[in-house]
């Protein structure tokens, strides 16, 4: 508007220039449809090394290049966990199964790597590197959402079941408390917003 002002030599400085807007608001995360979790679970059960990174992802909340980078030692059977660094959470059935089915994979495909990843692959087998981000997109590209959509839906899960507490999810999920009060903010709008709702005639 204001170049067309000033084309027409109507105004000379734009009066708003240096006006500060604020910060963009961040989007509101948002869960999957049921449809697209019949998706991805149909989609897993085809192929064990995708069916483990949706595990992962989907159920762990770990970021790719997280669950990219776990040593195969962080899947305790024994004890029942998933343990590395921050992450310590329980292994559930599906990523139980998951992680097994993936591991005879490995072991039958690559019975001699000396890669402490659980993830390998051609190239990295033959060495002690882990998988990039590279390796995961073509096992990601053909599913209906992203890898963070997919993490999104399942931190949403938890702040539903757990009365959407901030500090509940960062302990958990390893989040910062920022990206806590985000996630919460779905269950629980800003006060302040409704309260300049009621106020107007």
């Amino acid at each position: 508007m204001f170049k067309t002002l000033k084309s027409q030599r109507l105004l000379f400085a734009n009066p708003a220039r240096g006006l500060s807007l604020g910060a963009k608001p961040s989007s509101v995360p948002m869960p999957l449809s049921p449809e697209t979790i019949q998706t991805l679970a149909a989609a897993a059960e085809g192929d064990p090394a995708l069916k483990l990174l949706i595990a992962l992802i989907g159920i762990h909340a770990l970021y790719p290049h997280q669950a990219g980078e776990l040593p195969l030692a962080a899947v305790d059977f024994t004890g029942g966990r998933l343990l590395h660094g921050d992450i310590d959470h329980p292994l559930d059935a599906f990523t139980r199964q998951a992680a097994a089915d993936y591991i005879q994979l490995r072991y039958s495909r690559w019975p001699h790597t000396r890669n402490p990843h659980l993830f390998l692959s051609s190239q990295t087998a033959h060495s002690c590197r882990p998988v990039t981000i590279g390796w995961m997109q073509p096992l990601l590209k053909d599913l209906p959402v992203t890898a963070q959509r997919l993490r999104e839906d399942r931190i949403l899960e938890e702040a539903a079941v757990t009365g959407a507490d901030p500090q509940h999810l960062c302990a958990v999920l390893n989040i910062t408390p920022d990206t806590g009060l985000r996630y919460t903010r779905t269950f629980h709008p800003d006060p302040l917003s409704d309260r300049d709702q009621e106020d107007k005639p």
